[in-house]
């Protein structure tokens, strides 16, 4: 592993953008200088507290990949907020044939949701309009409005940032497309 080079990832530049799983100091910095032109060990000797688990979780989460490994079709990996990594293990294809308009709702509980909304509403909304979220968040009476509202919020990531930070939010929230 360490003698491999490494290159980020489409889902490692979002992650770049969008820094929606808390990786730790060295993690993220070791994503942000890492490139093919070295192998890892020599990355990893140069970014200060980086080491071997730095880059496996960077691997896991499909933020890097190996350049003698083929390529494939596009695979991203399931990623949710801090708090509810466990619900968000799995991997899913994202096919450029889905319909649109047609949404899945999240399977994370309400606290999950309410936690990650509220976080991550300014950052990819704007101040104002994250802001405004918030209060909406504040608003759900139970958990199919709060997830409702979460829909709605990937909508607006969308039309705010983009496809990919879209796609980001909802691998965050476990929101799966039909």
């Amino acid at each position: 592993m360490l003698t491999h080079s490494y290159h980020r990832t489409e889902a490692g530049r979002a992650e770049v953008k969008a820094r929606l799983l808390g990786l730790s100091r060295s993690a993220r910095n070791l994503l942000l200088v890492l490139d093919a032109s070295r192998p890892a060990s020599a990355w990893l000797g140069l970014v200060q507290g980086a080491s071997a688990a730095d880059l496996e979780q960077l691997l896991e989460h499909g933020l890097v990949a190996d350049v003698s490994a083929p390529a494939e079709a596009p695979v991203t990996v399931a990623v949710a907020a801090p708090s509810a990594a466990p619900a968000a293990a799995e991997a899913m294809t994202t096919s450029s044939s889905e319909a649109a308009g047609v949404s899945a709702q999240s399977p994370l509980a309400h606290a999950e949701l309410y936690d990650f909304m509220t976080r991550h509403a300014k950052q990819h909304l704007g101040l104002i309009k994250g802001y405004k979220l918030v209060l909406e968040v504040e608003r759900c009476a139970d958990l199919a409005a709060l997830r409702t509202l979460a829909d709605r919020f990937v909508q607006d990531v969308q039309q705010a940032q983009g496809e990919m930070a879209a796609e980001q939010v909802r691998r965050a929230l476990g929101i799966i497309k039909p």
